[in-house]
């Protein structure tokens, strides 16, 4: 586990660790710094169905249903994952800048879905497999698994798991 700064902490593996070392020395996970285009997503607001938390935008834009899904996380993780690079003004970015903006990106979801669904728990997932770098977030249920606790369990991806609740060590 490490601090992403302002009492922001994070679940990481072995190979966020390295990246993310790199990305906070250079600063490059400063939600201020996100592109415009996942600004207009943000700021398009969250929306809920089916007990399901959702980006609005992203919600109308995805043509699956809760039914396609076998619980309510695998859903949330559908409609709700962001590939970084489709919301880059240029179309693209060095590595470590794009895992950057994941975990900006990350940092920004966290502190939009406490205050707006304080009275539920969020996690908060950023992948990256070498060339892409993908965020994705759900609802933390008792019974429903998206990631395996162990972050270092996942290999040949680096990740980064925030929750908008005390982090289990």
């Amino acid at each position: 586990m490490c601090s992403l700064g302002t009492g922001v902490s994070v679940k990481t593996n072995q190979p966020m660790d390295v990246l993310y070392d790199e990305i906070r020395q250079e600063n490059l996970d400063d939600p201020k710094a996100l592109p415009q285009k996942l600004l207009t997503m943000l700021n398009g607001g969250f929306t809920e169905q089916d007990q399901c938390v959702f980006l609005a935008l992203l919600r109308k834009e995805a043509p699956v249903s809760r039914l396609d899904f076998p619980d309510c996380t695998a859903y949330e993780c559908f409609v709700n994952h962001i590939h970084i690079e489709d919301y880059l003004e240029n179309g693209g970015l060095p590595p470590l800048e794009m895992v950057g903006r994941g975990i900006a990106l990350a940092r920004e979801l966290k502190a939009r879905l406490s205050g707006l669904h304080g009275g539920k728990h969020f996690r908060i997932i950023v992948a990256f497999d070498g060339l892409t770098c993908t965020v994705r977030f759900h609802t933390v249920r008792l019974d429903e698994e998206w990631i395996d606790k162990n972050v270092n369990g996942h290999r040949g991806e680096a990740v980064a798991v925030l929750e908008t609740q005390e982090l289990e060590p």
